[in-house]
C-alpha cells in the first residue's frame, strides 16, 4: 500500500510539473504581447484559451478520490484471490452446496461473501488512512512541525486525533498495520468448528471500529491544509 501511494505521488508531481511549465510559458507569451495587452476583449480572449490549455493539463488527483479508487481497487482484487476459486467451483457444481465444520449452518459461498464485503470496506478505509499517513510524511520532514494554524486547527476535536503532523502520518500507518493484522487472525477462528460464530461478528466488528477509528483520527483534517484552502 506504502509503495503504491509513493508511485501516486510521484505521478502527482510530474502532472504539477506540466502545468507550472504550462502556466509559466503562458506567462512569457504574455510578456512577449504587450501590445494586445492593451486591448482588453483580446486578453480576455487569450486568458481563457491559457487557461483552457492549463485545465486540460490537470488531472484531478486528490487523496479522497484516489484513496477511495484504490480502495475499491484493492478490494476487488483482494475477494477475487481469496474467493473466486470458491464462487467458480460453486457455479460449475451442479451436485449440491458446500458447507464447512466451521459454519454448518451457512453455505460456505455466503459466508466467503460475507467476508468479502467486510473485507472490501476495511480495504477502502486502510487505503484512506495509507494516503493519509503518507502524505504527512511527505510534507514534514523528521523532526520539522507544521505551522501553528495548522496546528490549532480542530486541535481536541473529534475527527482530529492523529493531527496533522508527521507523526500522525506514522499513527494512521501503524493503525493500517494493527487493523490488517488483527482483521486477518479472527479469521483464523474458522479452523475450528463453528468457529464463525467468534470469526464473523469479530470482523464487522472490526469494520465499524476501522470506520469510526477514521472518523475520530482524521475526518477533519483528512486534506492536506494547501487542499483546503483551494
Amino acid at each position: 500500500r506504502c509503495w503504491f501511494v509513493t508511485i501516486y505521488h510521484r505521478v502527482e508531481k510530474a502532472i504539477q510539473q506540466s502545468v507550472e511549465n504550462q502556466e509559466a510559458e503562458d506567462a512569457q507569451r504574455t510578456a512577449s504581447n504587450e501590445s494586445a495587452l492593451r486591448n482588453d476583449s483580446s486578453t480576455n480572449g487569450r486568458d481563457k484559451t491559457n487557461w483552457t490549455e492549463v485545465a486540460k493539463l490537470r488531472l484531478e488527483l486528490n487523496d479522497a478520490a484516489c484513496g477511495i479508487a484504490a480502495g475499491v481497487g484493492f478490494g476487488g482484487m483482494h475477494a477475487i484471490l481469496l474467493y473466486g476459486t470458491l464462487l467458480a467451483s460453486e457455479m460449475t457444481n451442479n451436485i449440491g452446496v458446500l458447507y464447512q465444520d466451521s459454519c454448518p449452518l451457512m453455505p460456505s459461498l455466503a459466508v466467503s461473501a460475507v467476508y468479502a464485503f467486510c473485507f472490501s470496506v476495511l480495504d477502502i478505509f486502510w487505503m484512506l488512512l495509507t494516503f493519509f499517513g503518507m502524505r504527512r510524511r511527505r510534507m514534514y520532514h523528521r523532526g520539522e512541525r507544521p505551522p501553528s494554524q495548522v496546528l490549532r486547527e480542530h486541535e481536541g476535536q473529534a475527527g482530529a486525533y492523529l493531527g496533522n503532523t508527521r507523526e500522525g502520518g506514522n499513527m494512521a500507518l501503524l493503525s493500517v498495520l494493527a487493523t490488517h493484522f488483527l482483521a486477518s487472525i479472527f479469521t483464523t477462528a474458522d479452523y475450528f468448528k463453528f468457529g464463525c460464530i467468534v470469526s464473523l461478528p469479530a470482523t464487522g466488528v472490526m469494520v465499524l471500529f476501522v470506520a469510526y477509528w477514521f472518523w475520530v483520527g482524521v475526518g477533519k483534517i483528512y486534506m492536506p491544509p494547501e487542499d483546503d484552502e483551494a
